[in-house]
């Protein structure tokens, strides 16, 4: 891990990307980092670097998303040991990358967190110490999910550090937990800086990592109830008023219902065909190579939905169609580009959903509106819409539509829109969670609704809505699923309730197949692959203890 921790002594200039326009980068003056992250300006850089670095720890999908029930390879492969388990090992570079960008970020929350009482005089300076907790305690919550115990590094290093001990997974939950807890006693209830920590984000987060804890053999006997309090107290009596479409219409980031998010501008960009994200990349079929010219995203065919996120949905739920892009126009991007004259434009695609797939209904949706229909390819529903390395064409999946950025270059990595990390309708998620595993399953179900009512067709609430019978933990992930798919959250979701080799062996094509020939993938040399390996290079540049996870 010593490669991991030489990083202050590359920092004498700031140059990561920021996290706003608002965000200056560069140390223009050329002193020495010390004694500029002693000055305000530079201590002001410093932590928003610590923002900024949230967007390497969150540049690739696969540890967040591959080998879930929600997607599966498609025409384009994934890494196989994330998406598969049976072949993964500690030389997996999706991990790698993943546990060296988080600790690298770490690192330079350490470094915010030294100066933070040697810089010039600031009146943010105890705000700005919250923040910069609340992101390390973050970056661990990620990676004690994903690897068990870890090392807990505080210190700031100017020269690299060759030995580290293992904490247990339960010394890091009570280290995030205190981290967080001192957060939120430090930052504000709002901030005029939009995407800077407030306190309401901090309580969505505490919440989460008590009703993770509360599953763990460790849990503290009141995990679950702090996390239903703690998930009110974030949701502050705020329904869920915005609708799922204008909720994530391009343009639209910075509304009420998003609690934080990884901020991206334009002009914090210095490479529009490298600089951005690439959440809008992954999640659905190569539409051809010509979007630059013609108004269509780049996609990398390679993340897309399985038959049961498609059939998780009903006719009544609105968010199915802002969801998947179900009606593809001449024009892909006219979607959003001509949103006042849909209904004049023409269809160059129609995916017949799975209740109205029929010749029939076909038919008549054609009738509705012939002049602009009747030359669309229509695709029903089928196995088929579950792409795969055997797919031939191009859009024969629908797409993912949710992270879409028509203002973006046709790229991998473009998209300047946020990344939305905690949102309301999560938070009322966690709540209902929390609740049910509490025992109260009514109030479980009130939380739940809320989400449900908002996402409800017009007239069609009361079908939408559910009672305490309803609720059990697959239908609060089957909820978790419609409402926040692509999210970067579903391994986290099925690791924190004990679900994910039960429901991938259900959902996922890939891991289907491994059982089908007798083979359980998530066996491993000495375990079950549920925890990710514990990277090679970080174990062979630590010369202190450090096992390896089990499987590996």
């Amino acid at each position: 891990m010593k490669n991991l921790n030489i990083l202050s002594l590359l920092l004498v200039l700031v140059v990561f990307a920021g996290c706003e326009d608002y965000l200056e980068e560069e140390n223009k003056s050329n002193i020495e980092s010390d004694a500029y992250y002693a000055t305000t300006e530079g201590y002001e850089k410093l932590v928003n670097a610590s923002y900024a670095s949230l967007r390497s720890v969150y540049s690739e999908p696969w540890v967040f998303t591959a080998g879930t029930d929600l997607f599966v390879e498609g025409r384009d492969a994934q890494p196989k040991g994330i998406s598969e388990y049976r072949e993964l090992t500690p030389e997996e570079a999706s991990v790698e990358n993943f546990y060296r960008n988080t600790y690298a970020a770490i690192q330079l929350c350490n470094t915010a967190l030294y100066f933070n009482d040697k810089t010039a005089s600031a009146a943010a300076l105890p705000e700005r110490k919250g923040e910069v907790q609340f992101l390390r305690a973050y970056y661990y919550f990620l990676l004690v999910q994903q690897f068990g115990g870890v090392s807990i590094v505080t210190d700031r290093f100017t020269a690299p550090e060759e030995q580290f001990t293992r904490n247990s997974a339960e010394e890091v939950y009570t280290f995030i937990i205190n981290e967080m807890n001192e957060a939120l006693a430090a930052v504000p209830e709002t901030s005029s800086d939009f995407g800077r920590v407030t306190k309401r984000a901090v309580q969505h987060y505490l919440a989460k990592v008590h009703l993770t804890r509360g599953y763990e053999s460790f849990a503290a006997a009141d995990d679950f109830e702090k996390a239903a309090m703690l998930a009110d107290e974030a949701i502050a009596g705020q329904p869920l008023t915005t609708s799922f479409e204008d909720l994530f219409f391009p343009g639209n980031e910075r509304n009420p219902e998003i609690l934080f998010s990884i901020q991206y501008d334009p002009g914090s960009i210095a490479n529009p065909q490298s600089g951005g994200n690439n959440q809008n990349y992954w999640f659905g079929p190569y539409m051809g190579g010509q979007g630059a010219a013609q108004g269509y995203p780049q996609r990398a065919y390679r993340l897309v939905p399985t038959l049961y996120l498609f059939d998780v949905f009903n006719e009544n739920d609105a968010r199915f169609e802002a969801t998947f892009m179900i009606e593809y126009y001449q024009r892909y991007y006219d979607y959003y580009d001509k949103r006042s004259e849909r209904e004049n434009l023409n269809v160059r695609y129609y995916y017949a959903p799975k209740w109205a797939n029929s010749p029939e209904a076909i038919a008549a949706w054609r009738a509705a509106n012939p002049a602009r229909r009747d030359n669309a390819q229509v695709i029903p529903y089928s196995e088929a819409w579950e792409a795969s390395t055997s797919t031939v064409l191009d859009n024969a999946t629908p797409a993912i539509k949710k992270f879409d950025d028509p203002q973006s270059a046709f790229g991998s990595s473009t998209s300047t829109r946020d990344i939305y990390l905690a949102r309301l309708g999560e938070t009322y998620l966690i709540a209902a969670e929390a609740y049910f595993q509490l025992g109260d399953a009514g109030t479980a179900a009130e939380r739940i609704n809320e989400v449900r009512v908002r996402a409800a067709k017009p007239g069609k609430e009361n079908e939408m809505r559910i009672t305490a019978a309803d609720v059990d933990i697959d239908f609060i992930l089957d909820e978790r699923a419609r409402e926040l798919a692509g999210e970067y959250k579903r391994w986290f979701d099925l690791k924190r309730t004990g679900t994910l080799m039960e429901r991938t062996r259900l959902y996922n094509r890939d891991i289907r197949n491994w059982y089908s020939r007798g083979i359980d993938p998530f066996e491993g040399t000495s375990g079950f692959k549920i925890l990710r390996p514990i990277p090679s290079r970080a174990l062979l540049l630590n010369e202190g203890e450090f096992d390896q996870n089990p499987g590996y």
